[in-house]
């Protein structure tokens, strides 16, 4: 299978005057084409004048530039392209770590030694039956090991509260929406400090305005890469890309961030988007990011009715269960068929479970089906309850870890 990934292809650059938070940018942005990282030419459309920087002098609380919009589908190697300037493969992986470090340091507003903060924002999305969703996403944050989040999207509510090594999670209902249950990856700008990532290369693309350094991640073992794409001269990240293998295909996901202002000693964007092979699935602003000197300690105390999340500070090793998802159920308490079947011709659900210590899967729910399947839903989650599955770990401790897996209905 070919490399996959999507780099920004549109910045949105509102006039630094008429732009107010709260609220979207005024509908008049100046767009500018940016040519995708790996990609072709800048076009005849993208020769624009150039904008202000992403970040201004750090003592100056101003306005940045924002990007936001959708991507370019990009489906060939990098290092075909001679109008890209690669460095060497023995440097690329210094170079992308220092990239990466410089962004963490401007705007990483959850990093070790952080003032605690209060975060809230409005986000919107578009629901099953194609319906606005709009809702709130409010965090109070200490530390890695002690904060907490509440998503609130029409009559969906999630509050979910940190402690050493756990998390505590309450919902209301089985049915939060995807999009609002992945909020806090998407605010959480970067990946875990803890995760290793392998670089291949750095391409610099001096001739898009603003300039931009985008890095690209060795393929993993679906031969995908990821990608991170920063501000020239600012350094903040401005996008990160991470496919998704699903039983059909290949998605490409991408996050979007724009709109830096100052907050402390760090440039944290006011407006992010997310997209799914360029379809925007959310949007979100900042309304509320301020300091919290002392945090009332009842914030963080665990809520009634709620299971428990490892809080792994290092990267955990995930649960799994061995065997393909395009293998159908076998007979109750019985095991697993080797019955394969045509993942072209078959409708496919996406579960969410939680795998506790023994490896018993537990608060199981459909988070992604197709119209019509409700009954071929139940069964599968009755039979999710007759599998086994291999626990987490953290550090060599099995804990109760999250697994999202897509099975034949």
């Amino acid at each position: 299978m070919s490399s996959t990934y999507l780099i920004p292809a549109i910045l949105l650059i509102p006039n630094p005057k008429e732009y107010h938070v709260p609220g979207p940018p005024p509908m008049h942005a100046r767009i500018i084409l940016i040519v995708a990282c790996l990609a072709l030419p800048l076009s005849s459309s993208a020769q624009e004048k150039p904008v202000q920087d992403a970040q201004q002098d750090t003592q100056q609380d101003t306005q940045q530039d924002t990007q936001q919009g959708t991507q370019n589908d990009l489906r060939r190697n990098p290092q075909q392209n001679p109008q890209n300037q690669s460095s060497p493969n023995d440097d690329a992986q210094k170079r992308a770590d220092a990239l990466l470090d410089k962004a963490r340091h401007l705007s990483d507003i959850r990093s070790p030694n952080a003032p605690a903060f209060r975060l809230k924002v409005k986000f919107e999305f578009t629901g099953t039956d194609l319906e606005t969703v709009q809702g709130t996403y409010t965090e109070i944050w200490q530390s890695n090991s002690q904060w907490r989040r509440e998503t609130v999207a029409n009559n969906w509510r999630r509050i979910e509260v940190a402690g050493t090594n756990v998390i505590w999670r309450l919902d209301n209902a089985n049915d939060l929406p995807v999009e609002a249950s992945q909020l806090p990856d998407l605010l959480n700008i970067f990946p875990a400090r803890s995760a290793t990532l392998e670089f291949s290369a750095v391409h610099d693309h001096p001739e898009t305005d603003p300039p931009v350094v985008c890095a690209l991640t060795k393929p993993g073992p679906s031969h995908l890469k990821s990608a991170f794409c920063f501000d020239k001269k600012s350094g903040v990240l401005l996008e990160k890309v991470f496919p998704e293998v699903r039983p059909r295909n290949v998605v490409d996901h991408s996050c979007d961030y724009g709109i830096f202002r100052k907050f402390g000693s760090f440039w944290f964007p006011r407006e992010m988007s997310c997209f799914e092979d360029r379809h925007k699935k959310i949007t979100v602003n900042v309304i509320d990011l301020s300091l919290v000197p002392a945090p009332d300690p009842a914030l963080f105390t665990p809520p009634p009715g709620a299971f428990e999340l490892a809080n792994c500070p290092v990267t955990p090793v995930p649960p799994h269960i061995d065997y393909d998802p395009i293998v159908m159920f076998g007979v109750p308490r019985s095991g697993i068929t080797g019955r394969i079947v045509d993942p072209e011709r078959t409708s496919w659900v996406t579960v969410w479970l939680v795998v506790d210590v023994k490896g018993r899967p537990q608060h199981a729910r459909i988070v992604r089906s197709v119209p019509g399947s409700k009954s071929g839903e139940k069964t599968i989650l009755n039979r999710l309850h007759d599998l086994w599955f291999k626990p987490g770990t953290c550090n060599g401790i099995p804990m109760p870890m999250p697994l999202t897996i897509q099975l034949p209905n």
